[in-house]
């Protein structure tokens, strides 16, 4: 008794020192943070002689250039293990190069994936990484951000970069927008999802949360986010929404009407806009399965997948459920997985390269799609029934009972029948399908996708030169 009763309090001091080590990091952190803010002002108002010089080197030797450089953080070893086939998208044949830049990655790399498509990650600087190591994380992304605004403008006049896109409408937005300033520069904004939905969803602020850690900051966090995330949406030339929620999410936060529009996501392997349900790839598996792609994470719902199967598997012995993903939730998943009665029935694939996932998209008999974007597209194109949560932009596409099957928000009962009912009549679910099918091949169709990049790249070319 003496002995349990010891490790209970030993447990309460590890937990209460961990407490104040937490506490004293972040008031060292905020306290750096404050002290070198003076000085960045400083040396940004020293540099403006370098920045004037900057923008007329670019307006002299890059402006109207067709060469359009990506803002977007990527992981150099996620892409070596899954193929480089998924950025291959981004790839448009107006534009003589393009690039795909992270400023803030952990390794220096130069890639050239295809021609006039490269690749290009910065590490960060060592007094980034120092300071990362020790846990100031404010005071690191403060560094890193600015840092990072005047090498991306450097890299913009020695690379002669007519145009810049960011990629999320965060921290890459930001990067466009400031260097933007610096060398007026045109730049687009893609809103890769509903911030304001995701902050409902998981109930606290979405984006920038570790520069709302600051004590004063934290009290006007949400504010002080949707004002960060509208600045740059104000300012840009251009800015795309993947579907009409994310339109009206980035007119919420300001953008001006006559320059924001609907872009269909087309960041999925071609191979999905060809492919022919009558000349199918070579089956994965026997058995009959429904399936799940995407990230392993809170907001994509992985987990409620796996509670309905649950509810579903005694009525469908014959079926099994596959994952295919990452992410960090990932632990969370093999030991939802390992606790089911049905763990032989789920078969967890990990991350694969997207040629994998077309082999069992186009054999799956059910796509599980409870917050998707490009995972719905593929589904849809290969012919496959989907399920999906009724939220966000999926009414656009999925038409339910017509061209695809919605289900209300999180109601696992809901979703496991729908997974039931489909199962069971898979022939009428099969005509509902390839409905989808013409659907998605019209609304995901990659030549007229690029129709519309291109007028935009145009206009944006046009206008930096008036």
């Amino acid at each position: 008794m003496k002995d349990e009763h010891s490790k209970v309090n030993f447990t309460i001091m590890i937990k209460i020192i961990k407490t104040i080590r937490t506490i004293l990091v972040r008031v060292i952190d905020n306290t750096i943070l404050v002290l070198i803010l003076p000085f960045c002002l400083v040396g940004l108002l020293c540099a403006t002689p370098w920045i004037f010089k900057q923008r007329r080197i670019w307006e002299n030797s890059a402006k109207r250039n067709r060469k359009v450089l990506f803002i977007q953080p990527f992981s150099i070893q996620k892409l070596d293990s899954q193929g480089y086939e998924n950025i291959l998208p981004f790839r448009n044949p107006s534009m003589k190069w393009i690039g795909l830049l992270d400023p803030a990655n952990s390794q220096d790399a130069n890639i050239r994936v295809a021609d006039n498509f490269e690749l290009i990650a910065w590490k960060s600087p060592k007094i980034v990484e120092f300071l990362e190591k020790l846990k100031f994380l404010t005071t690191c992304i403060f560094l890193r951000e600015f840092i990072s605004i005047f090498k991306i403008t450097c890299y913009c006049n020695k690379e002669q970069i007519g145009i810049l896109r960011a990629y999320k409408h965060n921290y890459p937005a930001l990067r466009a927008y400031l260097v933007s300033s610096f060398i007026k520069i045109p730049y687009i904004v893609d809103i890769s999802g509903n911030y304001e939905l995701k902050r409902r969803l998981i109930g606290r602020v979405m984006y920038f949360r570790k520069l709302n850690r600051l004590p004063i900051v934290k009290i006007f966090s949400a504010r002080l986010t949707n004002w960060l995330l509208g600045l740059p949406l104000r300012h840009a030339c251009h800015v795309f929404g993947r579907n009409k929620c994310c339109y009206e999410h980035a007119f919420a936060l300001g953008t001006p009407v006559d320059r924001l529009s609907v872009l269909r996501i087309n960041n999925f392997n071609a191979a999905f806009n060809f492919y022919n349900p009558e000349k199918p790839p070579a089956k994965p598996a026997e058995y009959p399965y429904m399936l799940f792609v995407g990230r392993l994470s809170e907001l994509k719902f992985p987990l409620d997948v796996l509670d309905a199967f649950n509810l579903a598997a005694p009525h469908l012995p014959e079926y099994r459920l596959v994952l295919i993903g990452d992410g960090a939730i990932r632990p969370d998943v093999e030991e939802r997985k390992e606790r089911s009665e049905y763990r032989d029935r789920i078969v967890l694939l990990g991350a694969c390269s997207s040629d994998i996932v077309l082999t069992w998209t186009a054999h799956a008999t059910i796509s599980i799609c409870p917050l998707s974007g490009s995972v719905l597209a593929e589904s849809m194109l290969c012919g496959i029934p989907v399920i999906a949560y009724d939220v966000a932009g999926h009414g656009e596409i999925v038409i339910d009972d017509y061209t695809g099957f919605l289900v209300p928000f999180r109601n696992i009962a809901v979703l496991a029948d729908k997974m039931i009912t489909v199962a069971r009549n898979y022939e009428e679910a099969k005509i509902v399908a390839m409905r989808g099918r013409e659907l998605a091949r019209v609304a995901f169709n990659k030549e007229k996708i690029l129709d519309k990049e291109n007028m935009i790249y145009r206009q944006a070319l046009t206008d930096s030169q008036n």
